[in-house]
């Protein structure tokens, strides 16, 4: 790693979606802007000038806004065949802006090295959820459905991203993989594989141990902790432990890093894996 880093901002816009902002430019994961679950967070605008986008998955609050913002931006996309296949085919979007990738084998793109691994999602029981939004007349629970089944390539992998900056710093994106689908086995082959300056971590639901032994594996120099489902669930009706258990959790996993919670629309500068500024930004009207 070089010993003179530049600064970097990691803003967080709520749900999935975050950007890392470098001097060799923008990369986002998951832009996601419209008004869902009661709330928006963030304006189309907020990703002008994105150079990289990275798809985590294909559920429609990590991919629905994707289409829009690549074509608004000419950003290259890396992630999975299925999602890059999905948007080429259904969304339009010329194959020169598309990049799959295959796990563990590194892709370059606008001077950021990335890396794509897998992880596991929570079960969702789709059947059981499907027939209480019917009984229950929860219409937001079907469009989820519905839009997710058709506009969006839901069956696609999950995938996590490490992102190396030009001066080393090294930047992973697990995004929803701290649950209990994930064995110690597996998430010690990417540590092994994928060193890790700064993680951005997805907390969620009661995955507090998850979130702990992911942290104390991947040994992280800083963590920065977000909740990608918190209106979601609350839509369907599921509660997620306090952001402090998960916040106490990292902290005890990895008693020398530095943990900060973002909330939405937190912009957070780094030097290195160093924190040096917190604040939270105005939505753009």
């Amino acid at each position: 790693m070089q010993e003179n880093q530049a600064r970097i901002r990691i803003r967080y816009f709520g749900w999935s979606s975050l950007s890392i902002e470098a001097p060799n430019g923008m990369l986002l994961f998951d832009p996601f802007h419209r008004a869902y679950c009661g709330a928006q967070w963030s304006a189309i605008e907020d990703y002008d000038g994105a150079h990289v986008v990275c798809v985590t998955h294909g559920h429609e609050e990590h991919f629905l806004d994707t289409p829009g913002v690549v074509r608004r931006t000419g950003a290259t996309v890396v992630s999975s065949e299925s999602v890059c296949r999905f948007l080429r085919r259904r969304s339009g979007i010329p194959e020169a802006q598309l990049q799959a990738a295959k796990h563990y084998e590194p892709v370059e793109a606008h001077g950021f090295r990335i890396t794509t691994f897998p992880w596991k999602h929570r079960d969702i029981n789709l059947a059981g959820a499907f027939s209480r939004a019917i009984l229950g007349g929860n219409t937001t629970q079907l469009k989820w459905f519905w839009t997710s089944a058709t506009q969006a390539p839901f069956y696609a992998p999950y995938t996590g991203f490490h992102v190396q900056l030009p001066d080393g710093t090294a930047i992973l994106n697990y995004n929803e993989g701290f649950n209990t689908k994930m064995t110690d086995e597996e998430i010690t082959e990417i540590a092994s594989r994928l060193r890790t300056d700064i993680l951005l971590a997805g907390m969620q639901l009661h995955f507090t141990a998850d979130l702990a032994r992911g942290i104390a594996a991947l040994k992280p120099r800083s963590v920065v902790l977000y909740p990608p489902h918190e209106k979601f669930h609350e839509m369907m009706g599921v509660a997620s432990a306090p952001w402090s258990e998960f916040a106490s959790a990292a902290r005890a996993a990895a008693p020398a890093a530095e943990v900060v919670v973002a909330d939405p629309r937190a912009s957070l500068a780094f030097e290195g894996a160093r924190l040096v500024a917190k604040e939270r930004e105005a939505l753009v009207s």
